[in-house]
């Protein structure tokens, strides 16, 4: 068992089993009386993945049948209303069965503490080293408690959370259509009903549940959209607006149904919040993640912290009031007046907002944003992760770096695989996926060519050990 940059993941019948599920939970639980001896309520959610509804049930009868009341929804819910929930229900924890955005082979769990946040990798650590302490002579029987088994509907004040913050009078005056694709996941019933709650023209496409997602990873990317696209197209759609498997991440469909670089949304949105929400305070990025985040915030006069990828990473720092709001490049974005959880709904309200109140498509506010800030060119490519690519990985990790290619290098950072910061805020990471064996490559320049450039440079540091080498 191990928790990447979030949750716990494999493939359903190899790494997934229902014996390592009440193991997992059984380790869950062991560690919350440890640091909750008083702990009394735990919610147990799941996606619209296969097994996800069987395996939330299994975890929660082993909840019940070590003494503590477990509640089930009567129906899959996005990771954030699971967040939402147990604060209003303050429940002890959260667990959530999804493998968020990976292919539908996979499933997994995510931990959620009882700030609504991913648990810190401090706790899951422990949690891992439990399972291996309980592995060997593991019994897996539990006396069943059905008066500790009960349910719960996060969905009502989950949008009223919505409901409160989004600006919806100036949405309806913008009177603009958009186009949902919730990609058979969570948000299905939750982002379109909102928006026709409010008045909104919706077209909306897999809203069943599917748990094959159409045969595709639930994603938000450009291939993954293509019916959205077309959906744009055939109703003239203003947006399109989707979402992953869980709901905790965003995918923009401008005005020309183009998808809009995560990056960018990221970096619309912060200078909106505080141009026109009064968004002020500290501002937090992954390693992965656009400096374009810092050259907003700077514009407005607010730090920026940068922690390892993994959203989790932000948890505490929302918890004790001291970041206000928070991103990272796999379109996962939070802002601390709503929850201190990402939430890709949130992201798709907050662009639909912006345009409204704005009053401009896409493309003119991302050049406005140039003019004032910089450009920004960010990609990311991933392969499968081998084991002679791990090795290189870290023999690079090894080296010390001055220049590449004439490239000057003004720092590098170990925390999470290797990041080169180069003259100008460009710069280049490798590391390994915290989710699926992949190793992820993301480069950032000012121009394209630049961008392209270095993106080349990244790719022959994994097949030239020559190149670089000191």
């Amino acid at each position: 068992m191990h928790f990447g940059t979030a949750g716990w993941r494999g493939i359903v019948g190899q790494e997934l089993t229902f014996r390592k599920i009440r193991l997992a939970t059984q380790a869950i639980i062991d560690v919350l009386r440890q640091d909750r001896p008083d702990a009394r309520l735990i919610l147990v959610g799941f996606d619209t993945r296969m097994l996800s509804e069987k395996f939330a049930r299994s975890a929660a009868q082993v909840v019940a049948g070590n003494g503590l009341e477990a509640r089930l929804p009567s129906r899959d819910i996005p990771a954030p209303a699971l967040s939402s929930a147990i604060l209003e229900l303050g429940a002890d924890a959260g667990i959530l069965f999804t493998a968020s955005h990976n292919p539908p082979e996979y499933n997994g769990l995510k931990y959620y503490t009882a700030d609504g946040v991913l648990a810190p990798k401090a706790t899951t650590d422990r949690i891992e080293s439990r399972f291996g302490e309980l592995e060997p002579s593991f019994a897996d029987v539990f006396i069943p408690r059905p008066d500790l088994l009960g349910s719960f509907c996060p969905k009502p004040t989950y949008l009223d959370r919505l409901q409160k913050l989004i600006d919806w009078d100036a949405i309806r005056a913008a009177g603009l259509s958009v186009a949902v694709d919730p990609l058979y996941g969570t948000t299905r019933e939750y982002l379109d009903h909102i928006l026709l709650e409010n008045g909104v023209r919706v077209s909306v496409i897999h809203n069943t549940r599917d748990p094959f997602f159409g045969g595709y990873a639930p994603e938000c990317t450009s291939a993954n959209l293509t019916r959205l696209r077309d959906l744009m197209r055939q109703n003239g759609a203003d947006l399109g607006l989707s979402t992953d498997g869980d709901g905790d991440r965003f995918g923009i469909l401008d005005q020309g149904a183009r998808l809009k670089d995560s990056s960018i949304i990221i970096g619309l949105l912060l200078d909106y919040l505080a141009r026109r929400r009064g968004l002020k305070g500290r501002v937090g990025r992954t390693l992965a993640t656009s400096h374009l985040v810092d050259a907003v915030a700077r514009e407005h006069g607010m730090d920026v912290i940068e922690t390892p990828v993994g959203f989790k990473n932000f948890g505490p720092f929302f918890v004790e009031g001291s970041l206000e709001f928070a991103a990272e490049e796999s379109a996962g974005l939070g802002w601390r007046s709503y929850l201190p959880e990402r939430d890709g709904t949130l992201a798709c309200l907050l662009v639909l907002e912006m345009v409204s109140v704005e009053g401009e498509n896409l493309v003119t506010l991302t050049q406005e944003l140039f003019r004032r800030v910089g450009t920004f060119y960010f990609r990311r490519h991933q392969v499968p992760l081998t084991r002679k690519l791990e090795n290189l990985l870290e023999r690079r990790r090894a080296q010390e770096w001055h220049e590449i290619n004439g490239w000057k290098i003004v720092s590098t950072d170990l925390r999470d695989g290797l990041k080169l910061n180069f003259e100008g805020d460009s710069w280049i990471l490798i590391r390994k996926a915290g989710t699926e064996p992949k190793l992820r490559i993301y480069v950032e320049a000012q121009t394209k060519e630049e961008m392209r450039t270095l993106m080349h440079l990244a790719k022959k540091l994994l097949t030239n050990w020559r190149l670089g080498h000191v």
